[in-house]
């Protein structure tokens, strides 16, 4: 599916002084680091990294070690070599495969140290050695290994960011589902209230918030979870539910927040693809076993956009085991326009082992402040809260998102806008026979048929940030948030420029 020309095999070696894991780390961080910058590579363009030890290195640390060097989303081997007699000692080998426009002859092989002797005919010179080591001056304490399978979150690329890179004076962000509309304006006029008690801790409880929005769906107080926006209360039911040795099931490509909170806590993720882009229940269903614990269905799906609709989920809700909790990612929730869309809180209201998750982020516009919340079974919520930090939601968060909820016009006016500008994308993505799928949210994901992040850069030449689809596992797509008239006609001007 990655559609670059050439796909090249860049060679490099380096020795270590002992069989310690910070001297094999240090030293494989070292190799990684100079085999990229020898070569200008970028880290999209890395396929894997396999790494080779002699027998007497321990071959658990140079994955550790291209970690530490960045590479947080690249494929990594490591094993340790056959032996061989008079083999060089204490030495770490590796094969990087990349998809480059590099010629054969243009592939710089890296070889460090006492490791140059391997292969003298591709060493111009000592210049490798010469390059910044990262070796701390202490030893790294111990850690979980569970982290290093952690991934770090990628946002999107920041305005600011890309006006200093391009000397811009004009972006425009597309990437994030932002409400182009900005925040809602009786949200804004309550914090500005407050901005002088801001010397006080927040209500930790979320009291005023938490009444209100019991009321509004008929459930009682203690169901509902706050959070640092729902990344945080993602990670609170791993935090709650997750053990090392359960399983945790989703579909890809989604959010990867779900995949996050599995890693940390030592479980594993088993997942399925998407059916017609959203979730496949049915693929879920039959993955289910003894250990699974969690289950995660976003809906609408991030980065597609589809959904799944009431009669659906509650047929798989009845076959899912007790022993199971499903929870319910409905982030772009307000933005749905579909009749048949689920009633979830139906199943909480129920007392299933359901939980559905929700924001202040997207509509409400108050991506910012960072407040989403969960709406639980009370026999879940209240395991739930023990984990929950003190004071984990700030005091303007609180207020802003009081006075959102009663801020009708804003949330209406949102919606208009974005049925709009969704109608203006959709005839103009199908005017240039790019496939798209029809969306429940804020956002449109569209296939190039090429790669699509050649047309991103592209798109911040002409200070248009967007989201690459590489990021969730498809290279050709893009992911464009619905913005104004004014954005929307901008990106699709500079879309048909630039194919």
């Amino acid at each position: 599916m990655l559609s670059s020309p050439h796909t090249r095999g860049i060679r490099g070696a380096v020795t270590v002084e002992e069989n310690t894991e910070s001297a094999i780390v240090d030293a494989a961080c070292r190799l990684t680091q100079a085999i990229i910058e020898q070569n200008e590579l970028k880290q999209s363009e890395i396929a894997c990294m396999l790494f080779t030890v002699t027998q007497d290195l321990d071959a658990a640390f140079p994955a550790a070690g291209a970690r530490k060097a960045g590479l947080t989303q690249t494929a990594l081997m490591c094993t340790n070599e056959i032996p061989v007699a008079d083999s060089l000692e204490k030495c770490i080998r590796v094969l990087t495969l990349v998809s480059t426009d590099l010629k054969q002859e243009e592939i710089r092989h890296v070889y460090l140290g006492k490791a140059a002797a391997l292969r003298p005919d591709w060493v111009d010179s000592a210049e490798t050695e010469a390059l910044p080591t990262t070796t701390p001056p202490f030893p790294t304490p111990s850690f979980r290994p569970t982290i290093l399978d952690i991934l770090p979150y990628q946002p999107g690329k920041p305005i600011s960011e890309l006006k200093r890179e391009r000397d811009l004076n004009d972006v425009i962000k597309l990437a994030s589902n932002e409400n182009p509309l900005g925040p809602s304006p009786k949200a804004l006029k309550a914090i500005k209230n407050v901005l002088n008690s801001l010397h006080i801790y927040p209500d930790g409880s979320c009291f005023e918030l938490r009444q209100k929005l019991a009321q509004r769906f008929n459930v009682d107080g203690t169901q509902l979870l706050f959070g640092n926006g729902s990344d945080e209360v993602i990670k609170m039911f791993g935090l709650t539910f997750l053990e090392s040795g359960d399983k945790v099931l989703f579909c890809e490509p989604t959010f990867s927040e779900y995949t996050y909170a599995t890693k940390l806590m030592g479980a594993s993720k088993h997942t399925a693809p998407l059916a017609d882009y959203a979730f496949d229940l049915n693929a879920l269903l039959k993955a289910i076993d003894s250990s699974t614990k969690l289950i995660f269905v976003c809906n609408p799906n991030n980065p597609t956009g589809a959904y799944l609709n009431h009669a659906d989920v509650a047929k798989f809700l009845d076959k899912v085991p007790e022993h199971v909790l499903v929870v319910f990612d409905e982030a772009y929730y307000e933005y749905v326009t579909a009749e048949d869309f689920v009633d979830s809180l139906s199943f909480v209201r129920e007392g299933r082992n359901v939980a559905v998750l929700r924001t202040f982020s997207k509509i409400y516009g108050l991506a910012g402040l960072r407040i989403g919340y969960g709406v639980a079974p009370k026999h879940i919520a209240e395991l739930v809260h023990r984990v929950r930090e003190p004071f984990n939601v700030n005091a303007l968060a609180q207020i802003g998102a009081l006075a959102a909820l009663d801020d009708e016009d804003h949330v209406e006016q949102s919606r208009r806008q974005n049925q709009a500008g969704k109608e203006y994308l959709y005839r103009e993505l199908a005017d240039l026979n790019l496939e798209f799928i029809p969306t429940q949210a804020n956002f449109i994901f569209f296939d190039l048929d090429q790669n699509a992040g050649l047309v991103f850069e592209k798109l911040l030449d002409k200070g248009i940030i967007c989201r690459k689809g590489e990021v969730f596992g498809c290279p050709t797509w893009l992911r464009v948030t619905i913005g104004t008239e004014t954005e929307n006609r901008r990106f699709i001007s500079a879309l048909k420029t630039i194919l």
